[in-house]
């Protein structure tokens, strides 16, 4: 009797964790992870059903990459994961969008921001450039110089957490620029076309012009997430797939994250957000 009840004390956790249902954290790892799972069909729902039929995420990914997964957020019904993939030169950063069934948690989609292999070869176009070409391109552009393009380029394809470094280490310029912009009021009024014409003085006005361009940020907004009460300062993007950094201090004033549009909200500290949108 006593041996039979050592074996059912040794058995009745593994049941009871195989019954348990996974955390969003948890699918993700499993997906991403290099190794095959068994179970992925009974997590997956929606777009991702369709993409990962026979394969998990993870093993299309070439084994040697190293996978981090962060919990971005989860609420009763949705939840977020960033998933960064990294080896020695470089880094990736994708999200995977989960929604609760009757049966548990769903990964629905992943996402990622549109486009950015555009950058790397304008960056090297540029780079290449003479001194004289660089003389002659700033005097064409003198909105957005030549050393200001090959930085901002290089801002709008970083991972996420070269972009967070990036807030970090200019914390001080991101407040003034912050502070310039709030007690110019210029995105107080409401309405469409106050909005744009805020927007356009804010932008046009020389100090807030220069810190953008010293922290190679391509303009404020309040276009882009569609938050009406946040500040967004747009690192780039091609048509609506963007980066950038948002400013709201009061979190149940945030927009919440979909899979449609605004892909990822990382926290940053101080009201400040790292946000992508697809």
């Amino acid at each position: 009797m006593k041996h039979f009840l050592f074996i059912l004390f040794l058995w009745l956790p593994q049941v009871l964790r195989a019954a348990m249902p996974l955390e969003p954290l948890q699918i993700a790892r499993q997906f991403v992870a290099p190794t095959g799972w068994a179970e992925m069909k009974d997590y997956l729902c929606c777009e991702a059903a369709g993409q990962a039929k026979r394969q998990t995420l993870g093993q299309q990914i070439p084994a040697p990459l190293r996978r981090t997964c962060q919990l971005v957020q989860q609420g009763p019904s949705t939840a977020v994961v960033a998933v960064e993939l990294r080896d020695s030169t470089s880094r990736r950063d994708f999200y995977l969008h989960f929604s609760k069934a009757a049966d548990g948690w769903k990964l629905g989609a992943i996402r990622n921001l549109a486009m950015t292999h555009l950058g790397p070869p304008m960056v090297e176009l540029l780079t290449a450039m003479p001194p004289a070409e660089v003389a002659q391109y700033d005097l064409k552009h003198p909105e957005a110089t030549h050393a200001f393009t090959v930085g901002n380029l290089k801002l709008w394809t970083s991972a996420d957490a070269d972009i967070a470094a990036h807030y970090y280490q200019h914390r001080s310029d991101f407040q003034e620029v912050l502070r310039l912009v709030q007690a110019g009021q210029y995105f107080t009024p409401t309405g469409n076309t106050a909005t744009t014409v805020g927007e356009q003085a804010a932008n046009a006005n020389p100090a807030v012009h220069a810190l953008l361009r010293k922290l190679y940020l391509g303009r404020v907004t309040r276009h882009e997430t569609g938050c009406d009460s946040c500040l967004e300062f747009v690192i780039g993007g091609k048509v609506t797939s963007t980066v950038g950094l948002l400013y709201q201090p009061q979190p149940d004033q945030l927009p919440a994250m979909t899979p449609d549009h605004l892909i990822v909200l990382k926290p940053l500290g101080d009201g400040w957000y790292l946000y992508k949108t697809s």
